[in-house]
């Protein structure tokens, strides 16, 4: 199959996907599917990646960027104290946090208990 270009958006009501095909048997295996809820095994990047650049962030937090398999282990963000729930050993960053007690804190319970970590100036 040829390389197609464009100039322009491609659109598609039903997503993309890219495949494999078997050079023995002819088999297609499907490697990747892009769609209103894509989700990848891993993101390779050699410069930045944006993740919800469009969203503010919600006061007590919100999910800024998830890892692992482990539920809920991940990087947070927010105004005002962390009252959302996360796993444990996840981080929070405070975009109100004025003081060197108020912009960090760490998921010591696998719930909504956050324990700030305190800063240098």
């Amino acid at each position: 199959m040829a390389n197609t270009s464009f100039n322009g958006p491609v659109r598609s009501q039903n997503g993309f996907q890219t495949i494999s095909v078997d050079a023995t048997t002819g088999a297609v295996t499907t490697t990747a599917t892009i769609g209103p809820a894509t989700a990848v095994d891993s993101v390779a990047a050699t410069g930045n990646v944006t993740a919800d650049s469009g969203t503010a962030p919600a006061a007590g937090g919100m999910a800024a960027f998830l890892m692992s398999s482990t539920a809920g282990l991940g990087i947070y963000v927010g105004s005002g104290a962390p009252t959302i729930s996360a796993a444990q050993g996840s981080i929070y960053l405070r975009t109100d946090g004025s003081s060197t007690s108020t912009r960090l804190y760490v998921n010591t319970n696998g719930s909504t208990t956050w324990t700030n970590v305190t800063t240098a100036a």
